[in-house]
C-alpha cells in the first residue's frame, strides 16, 4: 500500500492543496511523524554499527529501511500540501538519542531497544489519533497505511527487549551457579592457608 501511495503522491505533486483546508491535527501529525522518521534513521545507523547482538542489529536494519521509506512518503505528501518539512528530530528525540549513544556494549543494546519500545508506543497512538480525529483524507490515508507498520515495529522491539532480558537472566543464573560451586573451594583454600600460617608460627615458637 505504501508503494501505491508513493505513486499517487508523485502523480499529484504538481497540484498543491491549500494549507487552510488541513486541520491542526493533520499538520501536527505530519510534523511529528517526520521528526520520528529523522530520529529513527539517525539512531538506526548508529545501532547497525554498534549493536552487540544480532537481534538488535537486525531490528535496527529493519527500522532504518522502513523509516527511510516512510520519510520519503511523508516528505512528498507534506510538500504537496504546501506545509514545511521538518529537517531534524524533536528536542526530546534528540535527547533520547544522545542518551542511547552515550551507552556502550550490552547497555547500548538495552537502551536502544527501550527507546524503540517507548517511541513506537507513541507512534502507534499518534497514528490512531490521526485516523480517528484527522480531517484531510490524504493525511488520514497516510496514517492508516503507517499505523500497522508502527505496530509491527513496536512488536519487533518488544520481542527484542524480551530476548535481551532472557539472555541477561540466563547469564545471571550461570554466574550464580558458578559462584555457588566455587564457594567451597575458596573456603577450602583459605583454610589451607590458615593452617600453613599457624604451622610456620608454631615452628618458630618451638625452635630449640
Amino acid at each position: 500500500m505504501l508503494a501505491a501511495m508513493a505513486l499517487a503522491l508523485v502523480g499529484g505533486g504538481s497540484a498543491l492543496a491549500q494549507t487552510d483546508t488541513i486541520s491542526e491535527q493533520d499538520k501536527t501529525f505530519l510534523k511529528v511523524q517526520q521528526e520520528t522518521n529523522i530520529a529513527e534513521v539517525a539512531l538506526g545507523k548508529v545501532a547497525v554499527e554498534r549493536a552487540t547482538t544480532e537481534t538488535v542489529r537486525e531490528l535496527a536494519k529493519k527500522l532504518l529501511a522502513d523509516h527511510q521509506q516512510v520519510m520519503e512518503l511523508n516528505r512528498a505528501l507534506t510538500t504537496k500540501l504546501g506545509l514545511p518539512v521538518p529537517d531534524q528530530p524533536s528536542a526530546e528525540q534528540q535527547a533520547t538519542g544522545e542518551k542511547v549513544k552515550a551507552q556502550s556494549g550490552a547497555a547500548f543494546d538495552a537502551a536502544y531497544v527501550a527507546a524503540q519500545v517507548e517511541g513506537h508506543t507513541k507512534s502507534v497512538a499518534k497514528a490512531q489519533q490521526e485516523i480517528s480525529s484527522g480531517s484531510h483524507p490524504e493525511v488520514k490515508a497516510f496514517a492508516t497505511d503507517y499505523a500497522p507498520k508502527a505496530q509491527m515495529h513496536l512488536q519487533h522491539a518488544q520481542a527484542a527487549q524480551a530476548a535481551l532480558s532472557s539472555d541477561t537472566t540466563a547469564q545471571g543464573g550461570d554466574l550464580a551457579r558458578t559462584g555457588s560451586g566455587s564457594g567451597p573451594l575458596i573456603l577450602f583454600g583459605a583454610g589451607l592457608l590458615s593452617v600453613g600460617l599457624v604451622a610456620r608460627r608454631w615452628g618458630r615458637w618451638h625452635q630449640p
